[in-house]
């Protein structure tokens, strides 16, 4: 019989928040999440097993909007593995639910331990343990993807990436 591979799954997901929060080079000094360190000290972050079988992604959002929390990483169970491009539609998917469901005010962000994409040779994406959506509010992400914008974060991401996360960045 094969291991349970959500077994301390918590575990798994604070060890990929820890690599997520460390500054590294190919962000300019910068962690490639910049955010999640303060959501994780102040305990802003809920960390949850996301299982369709038994609930739907609102009742998982409704479960957040009811915590003390700002943000979920939901680790969603499943069989198959999703590529970047399937991730990309389902998070398309997912934003739209929240839209038409009165959750205008939060975004979703899908990660894929599948995605190839690289920032100066380093993948995070590749380091996460498991296929993780990301639920948050929508005024915190548009306030640190502005103080973002004016500085060397994004200087190492091919124009592919910033296609996929849909930077646009001036020309200097």
């Amino acid at each position: 019989m094969s291991k349970c591979p959500y077994k301390n799954f918590r575990s798994k997901v604070y060890d990929f928040l820890n690599i997520l929060r460390q500054p590294r080079k190919e962000y300019s000094g910068f962690a490639p999440c910049p955010f999640v360190g303060a959501e994780i000290d102040q305990s802003k972050l809920m960390i949850d097993l996301f299982d369709p079988s038994k609930n739907s992604i609102l009742d998982m959002v409704k479960r957040l909007e009811a915590s003390k929390h700002e943000s979920a990483l939901l680790v969603q169970v499943s069989g198959e593995d999703l590529n970047s491009a399937d991730t990309y539609e389902y998070q398309v998917f997912i934003n739209g639910l929240l839209r038409t469901n009165g959750f205008k005010h939060f975004k979703c962000i899908c990660l894929t331990p599948k995605d190839n994409f690289d920032v100066g040779g380093f993948s995070i994406r590749q380091n996460s343990p498991y296929f993780l959506i990301n639920i948050t509010r929508r005024d915190l992400l548009a306030k640190t993807h502005e103080k973002l914008l004016k500085t060397k974060y994004f200087d190492n991401m091919s124009q592919e990436y910033l296609d996929y996360l849909q930077v646009k960045k001036e020309k200097k």
